[in-house]
């Protein structure tokens, strides 16, 4: 049985992520990620309908190395899926300061039936100031977890597949 950090314990994370970092290291972040729960801004409570919607459009977050050496960059992969129906997003992540957050920025949206693309689009990146991040909160390499703080402020875990 895996275990999962409780809201409280994800506080007391984040708090000494903000302190002191939270150790969250570039060979960690690598691999696939399925999406688990999410809570909202200030809230205590997990948010069960949207937390129900991600977990059967199975939300994925994917994390390759971009360049072994940097240690810094990734490929990002945003993906749900409904049925055959696969809708990604796909572009480049960051590791930027201690605590450290995940700057990122999709540069294209595809969609896809089975392995078929029937839709492809370039995006613009975003200016600096509005790039989308995830502030890493906690993670555990032992019951495989992930947990982050997104821009709007939702706090979300997700499981290493």
């Amino acid at each position: 049985m895996k275990y999962f950090p409780d809201i409280n314990e994800i506080k007391l994370l984040e708090k000494n992520s903000q302190k002191n970092g939270s150790g969250i290291v570039y060979e960690e972040l690598l691999g696939i990620w399925k999406f688990k729960y999410v809570w909202g801004k200030e809230s205590y409570e997990i948010k069960n309908i949207p937390s129900s919607i991600l977990q059967v459009l199975s939300a994925r977050l994917e994390l390759k190395s971009k360049n072994k050496e940097d240690q810094i960059n990734y490929e990002i992969k945003n993906s749900i899926n409904f049925g055959f129906l696969n809708i990604t997003f796909i572009g480049s992540a960051e590791l930027k300061g201690i605590r450290p957050l995940l700057a990122f920025y999709f540069e294209e949206l595809k969609i896809s039936i089975s392995s078929f693309t029937i839709f492809n689009k370039e995006l613009k990146k975003p200016e600096d100031k509005k790039m989308p991040f995830f502030s890493l909160v906690g993670i555990s390499t032992k019951d495989n977890w992930l947990c982050a703080r997104g821009r709007g402020g939702g706090l979300a875990i997700w499981v290493k597949s």
